[in-house]
């Protein structure tokens, strides 16, 4: 199998991964260029290239734990790296950002706590609630209203 087929199977089994690391390589390329030409835009006090990239990292994470289930934050890590060292193959956007988003992750993964802790941790806390709904939705029983004296009524008959 192609390297061009390999991404395409793995965009259609993670379509939301994928497109928040897409998301997650342009804000590496904004904040690249930022650092390289020395541009610092600020917004009440922070780096917004620097924050783009933060919130894209993290929504790239929250994605890939969803999508792939992974509940182990060193198999995030492997599977997030995997799917930005597969694409780099073929993409030329992806593997020129791609030491500062393995750099970003390998940090995420020293720091106290760790933020891949937290992903897995609100992962989990999304699929226990989803759980809970659905468990909740089987208990409930389906109540159909009767309509007195309707003439669509199969028994037409008043209820008091």
């Amino acid at each position: 199998m192609s390297n061009y087929k390999k991404l395409v199977t793995l965009r259609a089994l993670y379509p939301s991964t994928t497109a928040a690391a897409q998301n997650l390589v342009m804000r590496a390329a904004e904040l690249k260029r930022a650092r390289e030409y020395q541009i610092r835009i600020e917004l009440n006090g922070t780096f917004t290239a620097q924050v783009a990239f933060e919130n894209a990292m993290k929504e790239t994470l929250l994605w890939a734990a969803r999508e792939s289930r992974e509940l182990s934050s060193e198999r995030l890590f492997k599977f997030t790296m995997s799917i930005f060292a597969q694409f780099s193959l073929e993409y030329p956007s992806w593997y020129k950002v791609l030491p500062e988003i393995s750099d970003y992750l390998l940090d995420l993964t020293s720091s106290e706590p760790s933020k891949l802790d937290d992903t897995v941790e609100q992962v989990k806390r999304e699929h226990s609630s989803k759980k809970r709904k659905l468990e909740a939705s089987k208990d409930q029983h389906l109540v159909f209203p009767l309509y007195a004296n309707s003439p669509s009524s199969p028994f037409n008959h008043a209820v008091q």
